[in-house]
């Protein structure tokens, strides 16, 4: 064979091997780079994603705390104070601001100004610490436009001002400090507007927090106002571009028009163009009953125009730059084609050492097959591997399940005995291996107890620089010296194979191969299968992680939302009680100040009747002596006898002076009565007659149980028993009596209204109340009506407040809440009700003689009856 022909059948031969070999290694490989691309997409995307609706939950959890806080500001008891009038609020508002504004940190100002625009109290924040303004230097911003669009608003309603630079002197604030201006109106008593409190808030803590939402991340976030400009963007020197005249053109829309096409349009979206990949959404800070404005282009002018809700946005966005985007697929592919170089150079050299051997060329043909069948194999099983882990990662979250996962595949392609994963523990100088997961071949005779990692100090050390560990025998490898190699063989290990897992938040896992019944040899194909586990696994973690801290950031958010709306409930609680406590607080007043002014023209009255009716009695006996010396009067004289009818005047004119003796000791007897209910004199607590109490109030609800035209009428039968007098609050007690005789007449003008006259005729309306001694040191009151009675249901809830079985506008629910508030906590007693449907209701009182005797159960009870 010339050298000619065995050349070109030498090359024939090289070629039909090597080529096919080159272009099924590198279709693999393509597949390979391609599922690894897609993947880190998906999970890029998925994490762009979060991280946006992160920032959103920042913005706005912060921008509700901030309207807590200035709530809360706004309904200071000390601020009601000032609006009174009542000396020494100011300088307790200004503590009370001050304390605030230290334990916040997070407002430049505290304000409250009245309507002219005056401040009455400012507290300022410097270098750390919070100080109360001078009253001499308090200031009139009567032409901030802040002002004047704060106290246009209506009750309740909340001011939020763009989110700019502060502007001192007309001259942007060096260093910048971002601010927002909040403020709500200020209402007395009455209803009428007094003011405005105003926080400044620090739009730097906002800031700070946006940024803390995208800490070690690869992407740029950014924070754009409605118009493009950016308030927090990827250089400070393009920030707050609207208010620079220098830098009106540093928008974000400049910078990236195509982008911006589709930011401004879109609520939210994510898209990628040669610009790189963008997440954005758009955030709506302000919530019903909040308002805003464009603001002012100079410090005194007023504001340009009124914005809505929907018009006062913001724009996050975050954005992969396309270098971000390259480098971890580059880096990817860099690897593939050093191992694509890598076997083409291996098949290049089997191919050409295969076409020499033309003599062996059915064993070098065997041999051929072998190979790739090998080849095809390893290749396979790396595939199915990554394909499957792939999978696994994204069908769940949960960080137990990834790992679990990852070491069962393991094990089961590489068919070891056992693949565990550990965490890599540091404290101070010191670490520690925590094992995570394992998983174990299950005809394993004995499991190893142990790790190698956690015994062997050299494979410790190893792990931590982040070197990868490849042992076929222990027994025999010349890295290990002797009493480590001992050591392992005593353990029962044989072979052993681990690499690090280092995640992007700086955790450090290991995975660890391990053969104890026989030997193992670990292939560069294997070797190289776990280093790209660890690769995808570290990023599956990272995945985990941040799921997790979104989750933890969402359920705290929640959390925090719960107890704000609990508390809004109990202030709105504790505001009712304190209304029905103060009206009644009134009507005490109004009864007391009737009773007094009422008393004394009464007494003069009456005290006077005596005189003029021994006045009136010398005055008949006189005429009577008149007639008898002068029995024949002049006729003008009998005249004007026969006109008066002197006879009948003298019979009657005493009768009315008794008729109105009687009245005014009625009237007196009603003034006694008024002054007994309100015992405005008796705020102290002292010993009183609980009798002259509920008769007061059966005197001034005479007329709605007496018999009248339209009504039938409720019967009062009263059972008193013989009590001494017991130490209470007078008035506070007659208000329980007022509740519980008022609810009865109630429920049986109510009952009545659904029955006939002859019903009400065979069962007349009654009311029991009846008192005693129980015990030697409590009295009780019991007060019975037989009207339509109540379920388990109303009994359950009788002592709620707000709650009411009465029409809309006809109860508010806080007589029986305040009447047990009164009886539980003031006279540490008790309150129960005993009732069925169709069997009346039967309220009882109880409470101690002596003050010093406290029940054994001071708390409200509801009873069935018995």
């Amino acid at each position: 064979m010339s050298p000619q022909i065995h050349s070109q059948i030498l090359i024939k031969n090289f070629l039909t091997v090597f080529l096919p070999l080159s272009a099924l290694v590198g279709g693999i490989l393509g597949t390979i780079y391609y599922q690894q691309i897609q993947t880190e997409k998906v999970v890029l995307k998925t994490n762009e994603l979060g991280k946006v609706d992160l920032q959103t939950k920042v913005i706005s959890g912060d921008f509700h705390s901030v309207v807590s806080d200035l709530i809360v500001i706004s309904r200071q008891n000390e601020l009601q104070g000032i609006l009174k009038r009542v000396d020494g609020e100011q300088q307790a508002l200004s503590k009370e601001f001050l304390l605030f504004s230290r334990y916040k940190k997070l407002y430049d100002q505290i304000r409250f100004l009245d309507q002219s625009g005056k401040e009455v109290v400012r507290v300022n924040f410097k270098q750390g610490e919070p100080e109360i303004v001078p009253e001499e230097k308090l200031q009139v911003q009567a032409k901030r436009y802040w002002f004047n669009d704060t106290l246009r608003l209506n009750q309740g309603q909340v001011f939020v001002s763009p989110l700019d630079l502060n502007i001192e002197r007309g001259q942007v604030e060096q260093p910048l400090k971002p601010m927002i201006c909040f403020g709500t109106p200020v209402f007395d008593s009455r209803g009428q507007k007094r003011g405005i409190v105003v926080l400044n808030y620090f739009g730097s803590k906002l800031l700070d927090n946006f940024n803390q939402a995208l800490a070690n991340a690869t992407s740029q976030g950014m924070l754009l106002n409605a118009d493009g400009y950016w308030l927090k963007g990827a250089k400070s020197e393009d920030e707050w571009g609207f208010m620079f005249p220098d830098r009106k053109n540093r928008t974000f829309g400049k910078t990236f028009p195509q982008a911006w096409q589709q930011i401004s349009q879109k609520e939210s979206g994510q898209f990628q163009t040669a610009e790189g990949m963008f997440t954005f959404t758009t955030v709506y800070p302000l919530v019903e009953g909040q308002k805003s404005s464009t603001g002012a282009g100079q410090a005194f002018a007023a504001s340009q125009n009124q914005i809505d809700t929907k018009s006062y946005h913001w724009k996050i966005v975050s954005w992969v730059s396309p270098e971000t985007l390259a480098t971890k697929s580059n880096r990817f592919l860099s690897q593939l084609l050093l191992l694509y170089a890598g076997l083409v150079g291996l098949i290049g050299i089997g191919s050409w050492l295969l076409a020499r051997a033309s003599v062996n060329r059915q064993m070098a043909q065997e041999e051929l097959r072998q190979s790739e069948a090998q080849l095809r194999e390893l290749v396979e099983r790396e595939k199915i591997l990554k394909t499957c882990l792939s999978s696994q990662i994204r069908n769940s979250l949960d960080l137990n399940t990834i790992l679990s996962t990852v070491v069962g595949e393991v094990r089961e392609l590489l068919q070891i005995d056992r693949c565990q994963f550990l965490w890599c523990n540091k404290e101070d100088e010191s670490t520690s291996f925590e094992l995570s997961q394992q998983a174990c071949a299950p005809d394993l005779p004995e499991p190893l107890g142990c790790s190698p990692i956690q015994n062997v100090e050299a494979l410790s050390e190893a792990v931590l620089e982040g070197n990868l560990l490849c042992f076929d025998d222990i027994a025999t490898d010349s890295w290990l010296d002797s009493r480590n190699r001992n050591l392992l063989v005593t353990l029962g290990f044989k072979s052993l194979l681990t690499v690090s897992v280092q995640t992007q938040s700086g955790r450090l896992g290991v995975i660890v191969c391990e053969h104890s019944r026989a030997l193992r040899s670990w292939s560069d194909d294997e070797v190289e299968l776990i280093r790209g586990v660890a690769d995808q696994l570290a990023i599956a973690i990272d995945q985990a992680q941040l799921y997790n801290q979104s989750r933890d950031a969402t359920a705290a958010a929640t959390a925090q939302a719960e107890q704000l709306n609990q508390a809004l409930h109990n202030l709105k609680e504790t505001q009712a009680q304190l209304i029905q406590t103060e009206k009644m607080s009134s009507l005490g007043q109004l009864v007391a100040g009737v009773a007094h002014e009422i008393n004394n023209p009464v007494n003069f009255i009456y005290g006077n009747l005596t005189h003029v009716n021994e006045y009136t009695l010398g005055l008949l006996q006189l005429v009577e002596l008149y007639q008898k010396s002068n029995p024949n009067p002049t006729s003008e004289v009998q005249a004007h006898i026969e006109a008066i009818d002197l006879d009948f005047m003298a019979e009657d004119l005493p009768k009315i002076l008794v008729s109105m003796k009687m009245g005014a000791n009625r009237i007196r007897e009603i003034v006694l009565s008024l002054r007994n209910f309100s015992r405005l004199d008796e705020a102290d607590m002292k010993p009183v007659n609980i009798h002259e109490g509920i008769d007061s109030t059966l005197l001034i609800l005479q007329n709605r149980f007496k018999q009248t035209p339209g009504n039938t009428g409720i019967e009062i039968v009263k059972e008193y028993g013989d009590i001494p007098l017991v130490e209470c609050y007078a008035g506070q007690l007659n208000q329980v009596f007022m509740n519980l005789i008022s609810n009865a007449i109630d429920a049986l003008d109510s009952c009545n209204s659904q029955r006939t006259a002859e019903d009400i005729e065979a069962n007349p309306s009654q009311i029991i109340i009846r008192t005693k001694l129980r015990n030697s040191d409590r009295i009780t009151v019991q007060i019975v009506d037989n009207g339509p009675g109540m379920t388990e249901v109303v009994k359950q809830r009788l002592f709620d407040p707000f709650f009411t079985t009465k029409a809309a506008g006809k109860g508010t629910g806080l007589g029986l809440a305040i009447s047990a508030q009164i009886v539980t906590e003031k006279h540490n007693g008790a309150i129960w009700c005993i009732s069925e449907p169709g069997q009346g209701a039967e309220f009882w009182v109880e409470i101690p003689i002596q003050q010093s005797s406290k029940l054994a159960t001071a708390s409200t009870t509801t009873l069935s009856r018995l």
